[in-house]
C-alpha cells in the first residue's frame, strides 16, 4: 500500500490558513499584532504594520507596527495625509502599492527622507484595507536590505491578508467597537476644539499686534523729543516697555495659532536633545543647572524636529519658572514599555523634566494643559498646550506628577517606530492622568 503525501504549503499559504483560524472572541488589537508576527514571516520582511484612518480620514494611526528582528512590537504613531499627499493618492487608485526602490517611486518617494532612510527601508509592499468599499487602513510591508522585487505571490499575499483583516475589523466585537468610538470621539472633539481656539488666537493677536505696534512706534518718536520733563519721560518709557512686552506676548500666541506645517520625520530623541542642550542650558539661566545624562540610543519616534525642540523648551523654562531662587533641573530620556491593562500598551520613548520647585496643587495640575490657563503674572498659558499639541501629533500622551512645594515631574510618551539598538528595555508604570 503506498501514500500520497500532500505538497507542503507554502509560507504565505499556511500563514493565510493561520490568520483565518485566528479565535473570533480575539479582540482587534490582539488580531493585528498576531497578523503582523505571522505576516513578517512568511513575506520575510523586517516590519509589517497595520494603520488605520483617524481624525474623519485626515491621518492615519499605526495600530500595530512589528519590528521581527527584536520581536517587538509598538502603536501609536501618526501620519497625515497633507503630509503625504502623492502616498495616500496611491492607496487609492490600487489594490496593492509594490514600490522595489521606495526612496525614488513615485508613489512613495515622499516617504523617504521623513521616515524610509532614517529606518533603513528599501522597498515596501502596501496593501490597502477595504470596508465597504472605502479604504480604511493599510498593511505595510518594509523590507530593509537591498531592493526587493515583489512577486505577484507577495502581492496577492498582501491583498489576502488585507482583506482579513477588514472583515475582522466589521465583525469586531460590539465592545470593541464601543471602545474605538469612545476613544475617538472625544479625540476629534479635542483636535476640532483646538482648531477653533488657534484660528480665533491667531486673529485676535494678529490685530492686537497692530494696535500695539502703532503705541510701540508712537512712543519711540514721543521719546525722542528734547522739551519732555523727567518725570513724562519715565512714565513714556514705561507705557512703551509695556505695549513691547504687549507685542512679543502677540507674537508668541500667533506662533500657537499658526504651528511648523513641516512633515513629521523618524528621529532619535537622544541625539536630537543632545544637539539642542546649548540652547536649553542658555535658557535656564546662571541660577540653574540642568543634569542632563545622555543615554545610549533608545529607539527612534516619527516627529516634527521644530515641534520636538520647542516641546523641550517650553518644559525646561516651566521648570526654570518653578524654581524662583535658582536649583537643579532634571531631564532624563528613556526607552520604556507600558504593560497591558493600562490603556496604552506598547514600547515608548519618555522624555521626562523634573524639578524640585514650588508645585501644583491638584486642581491645577488638572489644568495644566488647557490652552490659555497659567499661574504666572507674565504668563500667556501656551507654554503647556504647546506641549500637549506636539505629543498628540505624534501619537503619544503626556503626564504630569506634581505637589505643592515638591516639585513637578512631566513625562511625554511618544510611540517608537524603530527599536533601541540597547540590550534593556526599562519597563514604566504609567503616570497617573
Amino acid at each position: 500500500m503506498s501514500f500520497t503525501h500532500p505538497e507542503p504549503r507554502r509560507p504565505s499559504e499556511a500563514a493565510r490558513l493561520t490568520l483565518t483560524k485566528l479565535p473570533a472572541e480575539m479582540r482587534l488589537a490582539e488580531v493585528f499584532a498576531r497578523a503582523c508576527e505571522i505576516v513578517a514571516d512568511a513575506a520575510r520582511v523586517a516590519r509589517v504594520g497595520v494603520w488605520l484612518y483617524i481624525d474623519q480620514r485626515s491621518a492615519m494611526r499605526c495600530a500595530n507596527l512589528y519590528e521581527r528582528s527584536t520581536r517587538e512590537h509598538s502603536a501609536g504613531a501618526i501620519i497625515r495625509v497633507a503630509d503625504f499627499p502623492a502616498y495616500f493618492s496611491s492607496l487609492t487608485i490600487r489594490k496593492a502599492v509594490p514600490a522595489e526602490v521606495a526612496a525614488t517611486d513615485p508613489r512613495t518617494a515622499e516617504l523617504a527622507a521623513a521616515y524610509l532612510m532614517p529606518l533603513g527601508i528599501s522597498s515596501i509592499l502596501d496593501a490597502g484595507i477595504f470596508i465597504d468599499g472605502e479604504l480604511a487602513g493599510v498593511v505595510c510591508h518594509e523590507h530593509v536590505g537591498p531592493p526587493r522585487e515583489w512577486t505577484t505571490e507577495d502581492r496577492d499575499f498582501a491583498g489576502s491578508v488585507a482583506d482579513i483583516l477588514g472583515l475582522r475589523i466589521q465583525s469586531a466585537e460590539v465592545a470593541d467597537l464601543r471602545a474605538a468610538l469612545r476613544t475617538q470621539a472625544p479625540r476629534l472633539a479635542m483636535v476640532e476644539k483646538a482648531e477653533a481656539l488657534e484660528q480665533m488666537a491667531a486673529g485676535l493677536s494678529h490685530d492686537f499686534r497692530n494696535l500695539l505696534s502703532v503705541v510701540v512706534g508712537g512712543g519711540d518718536l514721543l521719546a525722542a523729543r528734547n522739551d519732555l520733563a523727567p518725570e513724562a519721560r519715565e512714565m513714556l518709557n514705561g507705557m512703551v516697555a509695556a505695549a513691547g512686552r504687549g507685542v512679543d506676548l502677540a507674537n508668541e500666541m500667533m506662533d500657537f495659532a499658526r504651528p511648523s506645517n513641516h512633515p513629521p520625520a523618524v528621529i532619535d530623541l537622544s541625539a536630537a536633545t543632545g544637539q539642542f542642550l546649548p540652547v536649553l542650558r542658555a535658557a535656564t539661566g546662571d541660577r540653574h543647572s540642568l543634569r542632563y545624562a545622555r543615554p545610549a540610543a533608545v529607539g527612534t519616534v516619527l516627529i516634527d524636529r521644530s515641534q520636538y525642540t520647542r516641546l523641550l523648551l517650553n518644559l525646561v523654562v516651566n521648570a526654570r519658572d518653578a524654581l524662583p531662587g535658582g536649583g537643579e533641573i532634571r531631564m532624563r530620556i528613556a526607552p520604556v514599555r507600558i504593560d497591558p491593562g493600562t490603556g496604552v500598551p506598547g514600547h515608548y520613548v519618555m522624555v521626562e523634566v523634573a524639578d524640585g520647585g514650588v508645585g501644583m496643587d491638584d486642581s491645577t495640575r488638572r489644568r495644566a494643559f488647557d490652552s490659555f490657563f497659567t499661574t504666572k503674572s507674565k504668563g500667556t498659558g501656551v507654554g503647556l498646550a504647546v506641549v500637549r499639541r506636539a505629543v498628540d501629533r505624534a501619537g503619544g500622551f503626556v503626564r504630569i506628577e506634581s505637589a505643592v512645594g515638591k516639585g513637578t515631574t512631566v513625562r511625554a510618551f511618544f510611540p517608537r517606530v524603530g527599536a533601541s539598538s540597547g540590550e534593556t528595555t526599562e519597563y514604566a508604570a504609567l503616570p497617573p492622568e
